[in-house]
């Protein structure tokens, strides 16, 4: 097979440099010495540079007994909150309500990590009774968490008294944003979930929650300006990655002697001119191109044929497609459906419009469209929608997406509101006060600042992860206890770089970038922001501007359940310095041909690491 689309194999760092890289002579040139990364730094104690965090997470043994005692762990279970949370591991978070909270950070990871290790099974933690009894506590402050408190609050009227424990520094789950300052410019940029869908208005449910709430119905994108020379620059970080919507976003692609180019070079929009100039053998330009126009009638039938095999044996098998076509999208298919292509079903992929499968996206319709923060924005209307307290001034988009929250108003000492926001809380015990079959309450056990706590519950709502609940909840039925087993789920990563302009980018005459063989994920691109009253970001080369990656951490050839255990070793595995060393070296490698700079042109990167962003369906699921 030729070299091509090569990617890391199982033993090697998924950004392609080993665990145990050290500083070299090339890091001031990087910029690893600016102030962006160096501030802000404390318990740096807690590992040493380059080392492998592996052993630097609370070890269970340790976990198990302290939680035995009643004890927590500075710093572990769940968020200590202050500047400690800021070590070598979470790295800088930026500035605003999400600087301390970016992705799952080290100590929200050493909590679950105590869950999953048996920290609790055995018996309750010594906690003390915080004498409360709610109608309903929700476990889990995501959107899923956040959309049970609305339709509990709207059912009753406000009725119910709801109490919502959250186990991160702030609600949203993995739909959170990162926010910069450069030269006086704000930068909000997303933290994971991405992608809005408005319903139509009237429309049904979906349609009134999204009036509930306020959101938006006349969305605003800003225009490139003039400088920009007609640039088409995408309104998410998804329409770009496998090239359908290049008519409508101007993709670059890297192609270096590994990936079958002469040299290393950038080709623009490779798919409008059939891969013409594209490096590839000319067999496999045929089959991409064919790859690409495959048709296929969207059945039942063949729904339940797609589900009953992988991506990879449906293209190759079925279709007859060289393994260089399965290579060529498998970072796309392993970043959104959470593993490569052998390990999810061909339904899978169905499901986020991979060509040949019956449900392929239109190349000349609307592009898909993305909040500021992505997602964030539907927790702050949910929160605000339940705690008008909890922001400033009115509901509306302009005012929410930059009102800073208030963070007193969550969850007031003493409070009769009607749903409280106690974050920082991870919930370590559920189970029934009394037989589940007559009982008439549920006590939850949760850890916060150090200590834990126990509150009592009429019902109790889970809306956490699958791999939490099954070692959380104490008197699940079997059946259920299986169920949860059958959910596989594997990380991502998103990261998030504030540059002081992005001319090189209009040098090559792109707004997103896609590379094959080893480096630092597979693409990344620059949005046009949408306008929300005073926040309007300057979309002009020489301004600032936030270039994001989606990576997903995978391995070919590898179960879907083993590809997310191998994933998150990797993802937790990797100091925040060696994060920051592989961004700005694949940049100034992709870029500094084209007037790039990592010292001067990066002001400021944002890890935002997810253990269980993804859940796969592999064949048959």
């Amino acid at each position: 097979m030729p070299g091509n689309f090569r990617r890391a194999g199982p033993f090697v760092n998924v950004w392609g440099m080993s665990l145990d890289d050290t500083p070299d002579a090339s890091d001031r040139a990087l910029g690893m010495d600016a102030a962006i990364t160096r501030r802000d730094f404390v318990n740096a104690s807690l590992i040493g540079a380059g080392a492998s965090l592996l052993a630097a997470a609370a070890p269970a043994a340790a976990q198990g007994a302290a939680a035995a005692q009643g004890k927590v762990p500075p710093g572990g279970y769940g968020p200590a909150g202050g500047s400690a949370q800021k070590d070598l591991f979470t790295g800088y978070g930026g500035v605003g309500d999400y600087a301390m909270s970016n992705g799952n950070t080290k100590a929200v990871i050493d909590a679950a990590h105590g869950l999953r290790d048996g920290a609790y099974g055995a018996r309750p933690p010594a906690a003390a009774d915080t004498g409360e009894t709610f109608d309903v506590v929700i476990v889990g402050g995501g959107l899923s968490g956040l959309s049970a408190a609305y339709h509990v609050a709207k059912a009753t009227g406000g009725g119910k008294r709801v109490l919502i424990l959250e186990n991160h520094p702030i609600f949203g789950g993995e739909a959170r944003q990162n926010e910069f300052i450069v030269n006086g410019v704000r930068l909000i940029a997303p933290q994971g979930s991405n992608q809005y869908g408005m319903p139509r208005a009237g429309s049904g449910p979906a349609a009134d929650l999204w009036d509930d709430l306020k959101l938006p119905r006349d969305i605003r994108y800003a225009e490139p300006d003039a400088a920009a020379g007609g640039l088409r620059i995408p309104l998410d970080n998804y329409a770009h990655m496998d090239g359908v919507n290049e008519f409508q976003v101007d993709v670059g692609y890297y192609f270096d002697q590994a990936s079958g180019a002469p040299k290393p070079t950038w080709l623009r929009n490779i798919w409008q001119n059939d891969l013409a100039e594209a490096p590839f053998p000319p067999e496999v330009k045929a089959q991409l191109l064919k790859w690409r126009t495959t048709s296929a009638e969207n059945t039942e039938a063949f729904r339940r044929t797609l589900d009953g095999m992988s991506y990879k044996q449906y293209l190759e098998g079925t279709l007859g497609f060289r393994e260089e076509v399965t290579h060529y999208i498998e970072p796309v298919v392993g970043l959104i459906n959470g593993a490569t292509p052998d390990a999810v079903s061909a339904f899978a992929a169905q499901q986020i419009g991979m060509p040949a499968t019956g449900r392929t996206r239109s190349r000349t319709g609307p592009l898909p469209g993305s909040f500021p923060g992505g997602n964030g924005t539907y927790a702050r209307h949910f929160v605000k929608w339940l705690i008008p307290a909890a922001f400033p001034g009115e509901a509306d988009f302009a005012t929410l997406l930059t009102a800073k929250l208030n963070w007193a108003a969550l969850d007031p000492k003493g409070s009769t509101q009607h749903t409280r926001i106690r974050l920082g809380s991870t919930v370590v015990r559920v189970e029934h006060d009394g037989a589940p079959g007559s009982a008439e309450g549920v006590r939850v056990w949760y850890a916060k600042g150090g200590r834990h706590y126990r509150v009592r519950a009429r019902r109790v709502i889970m809306a956490s992860g699958s791999w939490v609940n099954r070692h959380v909840l104490m008197d699940q039925p079997a059946s259920l206890q299986a169920a949860y087993l059958e959910f596989g789920y594997t990380p991502a990563m998103i990261v998030n770089v504030a540059l002081t302009n992005w001319r090189f980018l209009k040098a090559l005459d792109i707004a997103a970038a896609r590379w094959f063989g080893d480096g630092f994920g597979f693409s990344a691109n620059i949005r046009r922001p949408v306008i929300a009253g005073a926040y309007a970001p300057p979309v002009h080369p020489d301004q600032p501007t936030v270039l994001t990656f989606y990576l997903g951490l995978y391995t070919r050839g590898l179960p879907a359940y083993e590809q997310g255990v191998q994933g998150r070793t990797k993802l937790y595995g990797t100091p925040w310095s060696t994060l920051e060393r592989q961004v700005r070296s694949h940049l100034a490698t992709l870029f500094s041909a084209h007037g790039f700079d990592p010292r001067r042109d990066i002001a400021g990167i944002i890890t935002n690491r997810w253990g269980h962003a993804r859940m796969v369906q592999p064949p048959g699921w």
